[in-house]
C-alpha cells in the first residue's frame, strides 16, 4: 500500500540505516561519550586505545576496542559520519553478519600491522607514533575492498570526477584533517582492504551458508526484529531482490504516484483540443519518398488548450492555456 499522510511521507524520506551500522555508532558513543562530555579536561588516556603495551600486558581486547575510542568531540562526529557512510554501504553489500565479521577481522589485522610498524619505529628511533583509535582504519579497509571489486571506473569526489582507484588515496589524504587520528593506522587499514580485495582470501571469509545460520542466532535474531533499522540478510539472492525492488518500485508505492489516478491505455497521454472542443486532424500517413503536408492550423479563438495526463477535459485545473502564434 502506498504511504499516506505527511507523517508517513516524512518517515519514508529518512535515510535507511542498517542495523550493525547503527549499533557500531551507538557503541562508539557509549564508550567515548562519557569521557568527552562528563569528565573535565585534561582527560587521562583511555585504557581501550591501541598501544604497544597491549600485547606485552596481554590486553588483547585492545585489538578491537580501539575502533570505538575517540578523544575529541569533533573526531567523534567525524567517526559517526564515516561509520554511516562507509560501514553502511559495506553492510548493504555483504549483509549484517558478514559486516560484523569483517569489522572484527579488519580491526585485528590493522592493529597487528600497526603494532609491527610501531615496534620498528621505536627500535629505529624514528619518533613516537600516535596511538590508534577510531573507526577510520576499518572504514579504509572496507573502502579498499569495495574499490578493488567494484565495476565502476570513475567516481565523484569533492565535486570532481576521478578514477575510482584514486578515491581511497584522496580520502586518505583528507583523513589528516580529522583531529587525533593516527595516519599510520589508516594506511594499515587501507593496505589490508586492498590486499584482501586483490587476493580474494576465501580462507578468512565467511560463507553464505554460515551467514544464514548466524542470521537465526542471537544477537542477529534480535537485530532482525527491530523494524526501525534495516537488517541485511546473509543471502545474496535476498539482497539482490531487495535491490531490484528498490530500483524498480511497485506502482503506487510513492506519494507522487498515488496522488493521481492511473490512466487506461486507451486514454491518450497528451491531446490537443480547440476551445470549441473540436479535435485536430489525425497525423497524415507517411509513404517512402513522400513528404506529407500538415493541415493548416486555424484556431477557433486566440487561445488553444493543451491537455496533459493529469486531467480529462479542458475545464480541469491541469489544462493550461498556450498563446496562439499568428
Amino acid at each position: 500500500m502506498a504511504p499516506s499522510g505527511p507523517g508517513c511521507r516524512s518517515w519514508c524520506l529518512c535515510p535507511e540505516v542498517p542495523s550493525a551500522t547503527f549499533f557500531t555508532a551507538l557503541l562508539s558513543l557509549l564508550v567515548s561519550g562519557p569521557r568527552l562530555f562528563l569528565l573535565q579536561p585534561p582527560l587521562a588516556p583511555s585504557g581501550l586505545t591501541l598501544k604497544s603495551e597491549a600485547l606485552r600486558n596481554w590486553q588483547v581486547y585492545r585489538l578491537v576496542t580501539y575502533i570505538f575510542v575517540y578523544e575529541n568531540p569533533i573526531s567523534l562526529l567525524c567517526g559517526a559520519i564515516i561509520i554511516w557512510r562507509f560501514a553502511g554501504n559495506f553492510e548493504r553489500t555483504v549483509g549484517t553478519v558478514r559486516h560484523c565479521f569483517f569489522t572484527v577481522i579488519f580491526a585485528i589485522f590493522s592493529a597487528i600491522i600497526f603494532l609491527s610498524f610501531e615496534a620498528v619505529s621505536s627500535l629505529s628511533k624514528l619518533g613516537e607514533v600516535e596511538d590508534a583509535r577510531g573507526f577510520t582504519p576499518v572504514a579504509f579497509a572496507m573502502l579498499g575492498v569495495t574499490t578493488v571489486r567494484s565495476r565502476m571506473r570513475r567516481a565523484l569526489v569533492f565535486g570532481m570526477v576521478v578514477p575510482s582507484v584514486l578515491v581511497p588515496w584522496l580520502l586518505l589524504g583528507a583523513s589528516w584533517l580529522i583531529p587525533q587520528t593516527s595516519f599510520l593506522s589508516n594506511v594499515c587499514g587501507l593496505s589490508i582492504g586492498l590486499a584482501y580485495g586483490l587476493t580474494y582470501c576465501y580462507s578468512i571469509d565467511l560463507s553464505e551458508r554460515v551467514a544464514l545460520k548466524l542470521d537465526q542466532t542471537f544477537p542477529f535474531s534480535l537485530m532482525r526484529r527491530i523494524s526501525v533499522f534495516k537488517y541485511v540478510s546473509g543471502s545474496s539472492a535476498e539482497r539482490r531482490a531487495a535491490q531490484s525492488r528498490k530500483l524498480n518500485p511497485v506502482p503506487g508505492s510513492y506519494p507522487t504516484q498515488s496522488c493521481h489516478p492511473h490512466l487506461s491505455p486507451s486514454h491518450p497521454v497528451s491531446q490537443t483540443q480547440h476551445a470549441s472542443g473540436q479535435k485536430l486532424a489525425s497525423w497524415p500517413s507517411c509513404t517512402p519518398g513522400h513528404m506529407p503536408t500538415l493541415p493548416p492550423y486555424q484556431p477557433a479563438s486566440g487561445l488553444c488548450y493543451v491537455q496533459n495526463h493529469f486531467g480529462p477535459n479542458p475545464t480541469s485545473s491541469s489544462v493550461y492555456p498556450a498563446s496562439a502564434v499568428s
